[in-house]
């Protein structure tokens, strides 16, 4: 029997579920992590089943700012023994019922419930948003420095080839060029929110304006316009920052975003396991949770020094 047999069948939803927390699951063996005062605050938002990727995600993103303050928005699925394993590997985080977040016009999912807690926070703290989805593979200077900085950071979103989605972004450009706004696409697996920036009230008049145009206005949206209308924001390269389509294969990059989970199957495994095996380990790994798979060796130390 493998380890996932003896994992929460909470957290093995579906054939690729249980098959990326078996691949995973070395991650409980790690070292917890310590939270720092001085932050930045780092939130995403979690259910049970993404207990396990989000350990990866937040450990090695924390192996490469060194530092941190964490809290989690639970969806409403996290179990008692989930908040205790996230408490042992977290050092006990803030966790937030989803519910408790003060809403506004927009519907309350779970992008908006990450990003309505971060603007009524950031006055005093920098602010980072990660989704659970992603994996850190080496050292982030842009990061670092836009953080020492407190300057906004977002990765470089693609431009929409055609269809609704084009004809939404030429709308939102019309619209930020009446009103003096800056507009940019961005992704939403990694961002950051300097200390004393905007809070709702730019979302706000955006989502007015934005509805009173017949059009939809999502947390993704909102996300790119608070970003692009910061002062002097730093967008994140795509080449060392990727965000995985359903098809891609795994990709040599610091940071790497798998918006579909565990069905983008090894690739996302792949990287997963090159992570875990940079992290300190409480004991010897289980035979399935070894070195970095070939295709990272050598690649995650070249990484892991400042470009």
């Amino acid at each position: 029997m493998t380890i996932n047999g003896f994992l929460p069948k909470r957290w093995r939803t579906s054939p690729e579920a249980a098959r990326h927390a078996d691949a995973i699951a070395g991650v409980l063996h790690t070292a917890p992590l310590e939270q720092t005062t001085a932050g930045p605050g780092i939130v995403s938002v979690l259910g049970t089943a993404e207990v396990l990727p989000y350990l990866v995600a937040i450990k090695s993103l924390h192996r490469s700012l060194g530092r941190g303050r964490f809290t989690i928005i639970d969806d409403g699925t996290l179990t008692g023994e989930d908040r205790a394993i996230l408490a042992h590997h977290c050092g006990d985080p803030e966790i937030v019922l989803h519910q408790a977040v003060r809403q506004g016009p927009q519907t309350p999912d779970r992008a908006w419930a990450s990003l309505l807690t971060i603007l009524d926070r950031r006055a005093g703290q920098y602010w980072i948003a990660l989704d659970p989805y992603t994996v850190t593979l080496g050292a982030l200077p842009d990061v670092a420095t836009a953080i020492a900085s407190n300057r906004s950071f977002s990765v470089v979103g693609g431009v929409a080839r055609g269809g609704p989605e084009r004809q939404l972004q030429r709308r939102i450009a019309v619209l930020c060029g009446t009103r003096g706004w800056r507009y940019r696409e961005g992704c939403t697996g990694l961002s950051g929110f300097a200390a004393g920036g905007t809070g709702r009230a730019l979302v706000a008049a955006f989502h007015a304006d934005l509805t009173a145009l017949g059009e939809p206005m999502t947390a993704e949206i909102a996300r790119n316009l608070v970003v692009a209308n910061e002062v002097e924001p730093v967008w994140l390269p795509e080449l060392r920052y990727v965000v995985h389509s359903a098809k891609a294969a795994t990709i040599e990059a610091a940071f790497q975003h798998f918006p579909n989970g565990p069905r983008h199957g090894e690739a996302y495994a792949e990287a997963s396991r090159a992570a875990i095996s940079r992290l300190v380990w409480l004991n010897s790994p289980p035979p399935n949770h070894g070195p970095s798979p070939d295709r990272y060796r050598g690649f995650t130390a070249r990484l892991d020094k400042p470009a």
